[in-house]
């Protein structure tokens, strides 16, 4: 058998292994009259230590789906999981180790792993994931995605403070490009959390970041919504209409809006725009606005 056979086979070997090791951790579990059991993992496996095994793996990504084999001078079997891998030498599964993904993945490869997570909907793993590559980029004040990104996590589960702090965290990063969009997260974030001083203030220091991001307008739009502050709600949502009117979620709080207001004649047009994605003429989106005006006169 040839060299390239060799390895081969000793993957897919290796893939069993680390399989059976995973189930044999999930059948001690229901051992004992499903008595709580601690797994026990080790510094030193097959005759490499904790600390060279680190070595060995240096730089290198797993994927969080499937286990792996490698042949070499010392060959392994590993499991990834979200925060840490497993991983045994030279055959000796009955002596796994765990090694943080910090301590040897990359930035980018943990990040994809947190990508993965959150493509499944498992945003649990995804912010276990998250954790391990805001540890490791602890002493930099760059990679401003890496806080954007848990915060999107801990938003998904429900966790706002921890959201709001990443995406403060984001903002102050130096590489940040999207100020703007950091701080109508954390903005957003705050007004869940019953603080829309905060939020406010926030939002308006987004448009001193980018005096035109439509994002920022577009959210001031729900924030003084919120706040039953309507006049004020449709103002920002045509001004946003008026610089872009490609800006389809616009479209569609105005069609709330009219429809709220007892208009009958523009929310099926304005959501026409907003599903079908198509921009409202400069005539009728003018025509629009002066009844939405007229509006809320009469509601005054």
């Amino acid at each position: 058998m040839d060299k390239k056979n060799q390895e081969e086979n000793f993957g897919r070997q290796y893939d069993m292994e680390a399989e059976d090791f995973c189930e044999e951790e999930d059948d001690e579990e229901l051992d004992e009259d499903d008595e709580e059991k601690e797994f026990v993992f080790y510094e030193e496996s097959g005759g490499v230590t904790k600390e060279q095994a680190i070595e060995i793996i240096q730089g290198l990504s797993f994927s969080p789906d499937a286990p792996m084999g490698v042949v070499g001078s010392n060959d392994y079997g590993i499991a990834s999981f979200p925060n840490f891998v497993l991983i045994f030498f030279n055959g000796d599964k009955e002596h796994p180790m765990q090694i943080e993904k910090r301590l040897f993945m990359p930035l980018q490869g943990i990040m994809q792993n947190v990508g993965f997570y959150m493509a499944q909907g498992d945003f649990e793993a995804a912010a276990d994931c998250v954790v391990e590559a805001i540890e490791k980029n602890a002493d930099s004040n760059e990679n401003w995605g890496i806080y954007c990104t848990a915060g999107e996590i801990f938003w998904k589960l429900r966790e706002m403070e921890l959201a709001s702090n990443m995406f403060m965290r984001a903002y102050q990063c130096s590489d940040c490009d999207q100020k703007a969009h950091v701080l109508c997260q954390a903005a957003a974030t705050y007004c869940i959390m019953q603080n829309p001083n905060v939020g406010f203030a926030l939002y308006h220091e987004a448009l001193q970041e980018e005096p035109e991001n439509l994002e920022a307008l577009h959210d001031l739009g729900g924030f003084h919504w919120d706040m039953g502050e309507v006049d004020k709600a449709a103002e920002y949502y045509f001004s946003v209409l008026k610089k872009e009117p490609t800006y389809y979620a616009s479209y569609e709080e105005l069609s709330n809006l009219f429809a709220q207001l007892g208009n009958t004649v523009w929310p099926k047009p304005f959501m026409d725009c907003f599903e079908q994605e198509h921009a409202l003429a400069p005539d009728k989106l003018a025509a629009a606005e002066a009844d939405m005006l007229a509006l809320l006169k009469e509601k005054q």
